[in-house]
């Protein structure tokens, strides 16, 4: 079994996080989160507490959405409200291709790329070489702010305001994933192709930093790769975490996208 947090209370909603990333991504939200929905977030295989898929099975977004999915089923929820982040994001949208969301709310989302790569994003591949480098001095260098500016520059567009406690959760994550490269090379030679199979009364936002460096705009957001009624939502001066650089606006997002399942009918 995935593990998870939970907290609050009211419609069920689902966090999913990013590529060597964990839960803990989420906590800067959660208290505002849990005052209007029961919030369940997510360690993905091999991701903070979670273990690793076994190395048989190729850890493909789809297959980490059917493991998310059993989880779902141990909550006794068939079809929860879903944040995602990143490969989150992608994931999320898996599960609602999978019939498993009321709404996604998708934030920087993986696998919208013009062309399927087989090569590992360099930025990916930099920041995991970084975090585990300086694994036994993360406590001590990230409590400079000009140090927090430069380890998460290219994720955050403002990385010198991260909380201390936030940066070291998210360098900690980043380090110990095991289930890191199986992830990464999972999404190697795919995208996201099965919105054709999200229901059109399924409320989907995407959401963009207008500075995201890890998925720029000009390869990795292909609009057309999102069902028909999806909306999209660029968000100025932010960066591949929105939850981080625009946790106002995230919140208010995903209570718009909420919000529409009940005009949906």
């Amino acid at each position: 079994m995935l593990a998870h947090t939970r907290q609050g209370s009211g419609p069920p909603l689902l966090l999913v996080h990013g590529l060597g990333s964990a839960a803990t991504t989420w906590d800067p939200l959660l208290p505002r989160l849990a005052a209007r929905y029961d919030v369940v977030a997510v360690d993905l295989p091999g991701h903070g507490r979670s273990p690793a898929l076994p190395r048989t099975e190729p850890a493909t977004p789809a297959r980490l959405a059917r493991t998310v999915g059993a989880l779902l089923d141990h909550l006794g929820w068939d079809r929860p409200h879903l944040l995602g982040n990143s490969l989150g994001g992608w994931v999320s949208l898996e599960l609602a291709a999978d019939g498993r969301a009321r709404s996604v709310t998708t934030l920087a989302p993986a696998g919208l790329w013009l062309r399927p790569s087989q090569r590992r994003n360099p930025v990916v591949r930099v920041n995991r070489v970084a975090a585990r480098a300086t694994r036994g001095v993360q406590p001590v260098v990230l409590r400079s702010r000009a140090l927090r500016r430069l380890a998460f520059a290219s994720v955050s567009a403002w990385p010198a305001q991260i909380p201390y406690d936030v940066a070291l959760e998210a360098a900690r994550a980043q380090t110990d994933a095991s289930g890191y490269p199986a992830a990464l090379d999972g999404t190697l030679g795919l995208r996201f192709d099965r919105a054709g199979s999200i229901p059109s009364d399924v409320p989907v936002t995407a959401v963009w930093g207008d500075r995201d460096h890890v998925l720029p705009a000009r390869s990795t957001q292909e609009r057309s790769l999102l069902p028909a009624h999806a909306q999209w939502v660029v968000l100025p001066h932010c960066g591949h975490v929105p939850q981080w650089d625009a946790p106002g606006a995230v919140l208010r997002l995903l209570d718009r996208t909420t919000d529409r399942t009940s005009d949906a009918g």
